[in-house]
């Protein structure tokens, strides 16, 4: 038995809440309704042993792996085999690991009666609302087979979007990061070097000199665990700020005015945001319960904030568009292209085609970044290196002239 948390009106209009034990939220919802009570809202209370198997819960899986899973799972379905029997079969062909688990798990609720969203509801952090909004809409509607071949296009396409902003993103890192062991290298190790064979000449050392080999020492010292202790500490303040409303919030903002970067992000918002709600308006998900979902996870406070006054704006009646065209972070080509899809009853079209063609849009816009990042992370580290040599050589040169 499972136990219910329900909201109902009395037939004297009176708003209340009751407990009760069911098989299934069905069942539940027509005890009440049996009595004349009208059911406002529903909601599943975790049980003990629930709250224990929900503590063992196998960690994320790996999205490959739901992918692979979704396309064999959509195809069982559309060759008209029961849906018990796909995730059985499933289950007992998966190698030991999360997904098995997982597995195992929705195997056991849909033999107890539990519908498939359900079940997929248990695991967040393996299938997001999206995911289980979708397979809700596929559920009611008897196209579960289809859902499942537009989640795997959709899952293989974010993917593919998250890697290409991933490599952007690296390899100005990763050279950064070399540029910067390159040079505490030098300082640490290279100019002491130096230093001793000035200190034997007894040269007048020139300012740049001086301001290099007063920085060695204080790397030497205490002055390095000092410089490493405070980028620790900035790293963690960031993470801290970033995980307040208010600083995602103008953390995202400042990445829309990133110099060369913010393009980017925001053709990686809009491409992420109009796929997402694409996938589901065409799924048949209602168009406020895929504003909602999408508003929660397009990736950027900024654009989430956006899509929730136009989730707002549609509850009252007015277009998606009206949200979406007065604000400086979507271009206003994308409002009208909405405009006119809500016009003609093609959103779903419409937003397709904005998300491919900003999705080739970064693609563009990766392989320009990557080719444009390229000789300035060279010059620069070339400049450090360079720098710290010549300041070095500098004295050597002067003696050489003065002999």
């Amino acid at each position: 038995m499972k136990v219910f948390k329900i909201s109902y009106r009395d037939k004297a209009g009176k708003v209340s809440t009751e407990r009760v034990e069911a098989e299934t939220q069905s069942q539940a919802v027509d005890l009440l309704a049996s009595r004349g009570m009208l059911t406002l809202s529903v909601a599943e209370e975790q049980t003990a042993h629930a709250a224990g198997k929900s503590a063992s819960k196998p960690k994320r899986v790996k999205n490959e792996e739901v992918v692979i899973f979704v396309r064999q799972f959509a195809t069982m379905i559309d060759a008209g085999l029961p849906m018990l029997q796909c995730l059985q079969t499933l289950q007992e062909q998966q190698d030991q690991g999360a997904l098995r688990d997982v597995l195992t798990v929705l195997v056991e609720d849909v033999n107890r009666g539990r519908s498939l969203s359900e079940a997929l509801a248990n695991f967040p952090k393996t299938f997001d609302k999206l995911f289980i909004s979708m397979v809700r809409a596929g559920e009611a509607g008897g196209f579960l087979a289809e859902i499942l071949e537009k989640l795997a296009v959709y899952l293989e396409s974010s993917a593919a979007l998250r890697r290409k902003v991933k490599s952007a993103m690296m390899y100005p890192l990763v050279v950064s990061i070399i540029a910067l062991l390159v040079t505490a290298l030098l300082m640490v190790k290279v100019v002491p070097q130096f230093v001793g064979i000035f200190d034997g000449v007894g040269l007048d050392l020139p300012l740049p000199t001086k301001m290099l080999i007063a920085t060695s020492n204080f790397l030497k010292g205490y002055g390095g665990l000092v410089v490493l202790g405070a980028m620790v500490a900035a790293i963690f303040a960031f993470r801290a700020y970033n995980n307040t409303p208010a600083g995602r919030m103008n953390i995202d903002k400042l990445k829309f005015k990133l110099p060369v970067f913010g393009v980017l992000v925001q053709k990686v918002a809009i491409a992420r945001f109009t796929s997402t709600l694409a996938t589901l308006v065409s799924s048949g998900v209602p168009i406020i319960s895929s504003l909602g979902i999408v508003s929660e996870a397009s990736g950027n406070e900024v654009i989430n904030k956006i899509l929730k006054e136009a989730r707002a704006n549609t509850e009252k009646g007015e277009p998606i568009a009206v949200a979406l065209r007065d604000t400086p972070y979507i271009p206003r080509m994308v409002a009208k292209m909405i405009e006119v899809g809500e016009a003609t009853g093609r959103l779903d079209q419409m937003l397709s085609r904005i998300a491919s063609y900003y999705t080739e849009q970064v693609n563009v816009a990766v392989a320009g970044l990557t080719s444009m990042i390229e000789p300035l992370l060279i010059l620069f580290l070339g400049v450090v290196v360079g720098g710290i040599m010549l300041a070095m050589f500098m004295p050597i040169f002067k003696m050489t002239s003065n002999m």
